[in-house]
């Protein structure tokens, strides 16, 4: 069976930020995975990288993730839900052992509330992936 593992927008950005090799680092712990990102969370790239008021830095992170998403096979998702957190919930949700990249605690609470099989993936000492 082939992992699944679903990304949210912070954590995509903050491995381009902290130059962490997301993708080695999923190879490195799953072998072969699949990863599911959210039409959603490719919105929020769009956005984040088209607004003005943010700092330069961050706009370039958010172009980077787009450029990198681009140019692996990624599977995209519509979430049923208004937001990316909702989202990610709804999917989980349907989704046993799924596969969660995330920093937002709130979320990952969430999920484990509605799916006790659902495992995590943060990032430790910004540097590396491991689980949570």
């Amino acid at each position: 069976m082939v992992n699944e593992i679903v990304v949210d927008t912070n954590f995509i950005l903050t491995c381009v930020k902290q130059k962490i090799q997301m993708f080695e680092e999923f190879e490195e712990l799953f072998g072969i995975y699949e990863l599911a990102v959210g039409k959603q969370v490719l919105n929020e790239l769009n956005k984040l990288n088209d607004e003005k008021e943010l700092k330069m830095k961050d706009r370039e992170a958010s172009a980077v993730a787009l450029k990198l998403l681009k140019h692996k096979k990624i599977k995209t998702i519509e979430f049923m839900a208004p937001s990316v957190d909702s989202g990610i919930v709804f999917y989980a949700l349907k989704k046993p052992g799924i596969i969660i990249a995330t920093l937002d605690r709130e979320l990952k609470n969430r999920i484990k509330k509605n799916n006790k099989t659902a495992k995590f993936l943060t990032i430790k000492q910004k540097k590396k992936i491991v689980w949570d």
